[in-house]
């Protein structure tokens, strides 16, 4: 059962029941769960997941086109076609994000925000670690994947604590 869906606040959310009327109470006296008063999560408003998205998805790009050059060892000047490619990358990222964003219903809109934004932060901890001089492209895949599973949950709790102080 969701913390949202009990009707009583007073009634333990795992074995149903009465809770002592004492302020401090924070476990069940009979099965031992907590007993903390859980708030419903509000979903996020569509606007504010759009704009950080299509901003996460421009960041995704220019990280991606960064590390592409630096792969594949481009030094300035630039091919033109290349250059074209490392510029088009960036609102390829703004529209599929965006795109993407308005599709998801309102109940997964905080773990599309936290994962869009875990994938930059994996992205650019990939950035770093090119420039001091990995080039290796399933390498850096890898690092790109481990940052993100670690920082997913830590960004997800970061988003949804904002929220609540919104309220």
């Amino acid at each position: 059962m969701a913390p949202d869906e009990r009707a009583n606040k007073d009634v333990c959310p795992v074995c149903g029941t009465q809770l002592p009327e004492e302020p401090g109470v924070r476990r069940c006296p009979r099965c031992g769960a907590r007993a903390i008063a859980w708030r419903p999560e509000q979903p996020l408003d569509e606007p504010v997941v759009l704009f950080n998205a299509r901003l996460a998805g421009i960041m995704a790009g220019v990280f991606t086109s960064m590390l592409a050059l630096l792969v594949l060892g481009y030094r300035f000047p630039l091919p033109w076609g290349v250059a074209l490619i490392t510029l088009a990358l960036p609102v390829a990222g703004y529209v599929v994000f965006g795109t993407v964003a308005q599709k998801v219903p309102a109940s997964w809109r905080t773990q599309y925000l936290a994962g869009v934004l875990a994938l930059d932060a994996g992205l650019l901890t990939a950035v770093f670690v090119s420039v001091m001089g990995l080039t290796s492209p399933t390498a850096l895949l890898v690092i790109v994947a481990v940052v993100c599973a670690l920082s997913w949950r830590h960004i997800a709790r970061a988003v949804a604590s904002s929220q609540r102080k919104e309220q």
